[in-house]
C-alpha cells in the first residue's frame, strides 16, 4: 500500500542540508518519551532538613496518575535543595532517540520579544518501526495491513529511507512532542513540499475529525480530496481482500 500512496502524492523525500534551517518536513534525530506504566520521581531519603542524610536521595516509583497528585511522600515544598517549586518535580523515565518529521514554524519574532518564555521549539511526528530494515514485522500484520490503507487517524505511514532506519515506518499523531530547536539533530533528508502539506492536512484530520473542509466535493484536486479518495480506495482494497482471504465457516 506504500507504493500506492507514492504513486498517488509522488516522491516523499528529498536532499536537506542538515546545516540549513529546521522547518516543516525536515527529518530529524529527537528525544522522544516512552509512555509508561510506572515513573520514578527522585526524594532525599529524609524530608528533614536538619537530617544528616537529607542530601541523599533515592528513587520513588510513581504511576502515571500519581504524578498529577499533589501528595508528595511525606516532604513539603518548595524543597530549595533541588530548585523545586510547589508545582515542579524531578521524574526519571525511559526516552528513545527516534526520526521525528518537523511539522512546525519556529516563532522568531516571539522568540526575540522575550527569549526566557518563548523559546524555540518544534512540533513533531516520531516515526516507529512497522518493519524493520531486515524486514522483520514489529507490528501485527492486521495493524500494519489497516496503518497502510490510511485505516487509522493517528498513523500515517511513510516510505523508508536510511534517514528512517527501516523498511517501513508510520508516523504516530498521537505522540506529537514539542523539541526544543537545540534538542533536534537535522538529517540529510526531508518531506518534500507537497508531502508535508498532505502529513500536514492529516494532522488537522487526527485533530478534528474531518478531513478537509465542507466542498471538498466540489474541489476535487484539494489536498484533502486527494487524500481522502486514497483512503476511501485503501481502505475498500482491504476490506476486499480480506474478505477474499476469510475461510468460509464449514
Amino acid at each position: 500500500m506504500s507504493d500506492d500512496l507514492t504513486d498517488i502524492l509522488g516522491a516523499a523525500l528529498e536532499p536537506h542540508d542538515p546545516a540549513g534551517s529546521i522547518e516543516p518536513g525536515v527529518v530529524c534525530v529527537g528525544v522522544i518519551p516512552y509512555v509508561m506504566t510506572n515513573y520514578y520521581t527522585v526524594r532525599p531519603l529524609s524530608p528533614d532538613p536538619k537530617a544528616a542524610d537529607h542530601q541523599r536521595y533515592r528513587l520513588v516509583r510513581k504511576t502515571p496518575g500519581g504524578l498529577a497528585k499533589d501528595g508528595q511522600d511525606g516532604w513539603s515544598f518548595p524543597f530549595k535543595d533541588m530548585n523545586l517549586d510547589s508545582d515542579e518535580d524531578f521524574v526519571l523515565f525511559k526516552v528513545k532517540r527516534r526520526p521525528v518529521v518537523v511539522l512546525s514554524m519556529a516563532v522568531v519574532d516571539e522568540h526575540r520579544v522575550d527569549p526566557t518564555r518563548f523559546h524555540d521549539s518544534f512540533w513533531c511526528a516520531p516515526s516507529y518501526t512497522m518493519i524493520d530494515r531486515f524486514g522483520h514485522p514489529q507490528w501485527p500484520q492486521n495493524l500494519i495491513e489497516g496503518v497502510l490503507a490510511l485505516t487509522y487517524r493517528s498513523c500515517f505511514p511513510v516510505p523508508c529511507h536510511p534517514s528512517l532506519h527501516d523498511r517501513l515506518s508510520v508516523l504516530r499523531l498521537d505522540r506529537l512532542h514539542p523539541i526544543p530547536r537545540h534538542c533536534l539533530d537535522p538529517t540529510d533528508r526531508r518531506f518534500t513540499g507537497e508531502w508535508t502539506f498532505y502529513l500536514q492536512e492529516w494532522v488537522r484530520f487526527y485533530l478534528t475529525g474531518r478531513l478537509g473542509d465542507d466542498d471538498t466535493e466540489n474541489n476535487p484536486d484539494s489536498i484533502a480530496s486527494v487524500l481522502k479518495a486514497a483512503r476511501d480506495l485503501f481502505m475498500s482494497e482491504l476490506a476486499k481482500a480480506r474478505s477474499a482471504s476469510a475461510v468460509p465457516p464449514p
